[in-house]
């Protein structure tokens, strides 16, 4: 909830719902509009204070002192060349790691499959946000050509274009709307049901054998898909 708030309070210092120089509402009264207990106001604007946006002064309130000069958002990149040229400012935090005989739920219905399947979790963190959570099935032979190493790395796709034998096949993205489990909901601080978005990526090799798998789940107030219309 505390990123959430973050957010929302972000958004009231970028369009001068909260002024420049002017003395933001208490936490008493920002407790009290949210719903929220004191920890969660407190770690909000802690986050505010930590970028420079407020300042606290004891006896006089909380005062916007600057606008926001960066971007939280995190851009689904929409095409191949997005994708493997990206260089995003995010962390990642292993969950998990095990041998599968194939991912759970392939979209590619003709997509030959391989024998074995290394999956994986990670949490994807950008500005101390947990905004993300990727499920990734990388065929066996695959990633251990690849390494580990290479996929504490956020994108692991550029090197999977340059280092698969015979090159990519076929790759496609899938961006869909949803909303939070139970256990997503954990992960990303949010509350259960919240609104998500679905990316699901997929690379076939020339043999028409699925090699690479992900669902990424991600937060729907850190995320934004843009795209160039002309």
């Amino acid at each position: 909830m505390y990123a959430q708030l973050f957010a929302l309070f972000r958004q009231r210092i970028e369009d001068g719902t909260w002024p420049l120089n002017e003395c933001i509402p208490s936490l008493d009264e920002l407790m009290q509009e949210f719903g929220v207990g004191r920890v969660t106001v407190r770690h909000a604007l802690g986050m505010l204070e930590a970028e420079g946006l407020i300042g606290r002064y004891r006896g006089r309130g909380t005062f916007v002192m600057a606008r926001p000069q960066s971007n939280i958002w995190y851009r689904i990149p929409m095409n191949w060349d997005e994708i493997t040229g990206a260089r995003p400012d995010i962390d990642v935090e292993w969950l998990e790691t095990h041998e599968c005989a194939q991912p759970p739920a392939s979209v590619h219905a003709n997509a030959k499959l391989g024998n074995t399947y290394q999956a994986l979790k990670r949490r994807l963190v950008r500005h101390r946000i947990p905004y993300g959570i990727g499920h990734t099935y990388i065929e066996k032979t695959v990633y251990e050509s690849i390494g580990a190493d290479v996929l504490a790395k956020p994108i692991p796709l550029k090197v999977l274009d340059a280092g698969l034998p015979g090159g990519i096949g076929h790759a496609e993205q899938t961006v869909r709307a949803g909303v939070a489990d139970l256990d997503t909901a954990r992960l990303l601080d949010l509350t259960s049901g919240a609104p998500v978005i679905r990316v699901t990526r997929s690379v076939l090799d020339r043999e028409g054998v699925l090699v690479y798998e992900s669902l990424g789940i991600f937060r729907g107030d850190f995320v934004e898909i843009h795209t160039d219309l002309k």
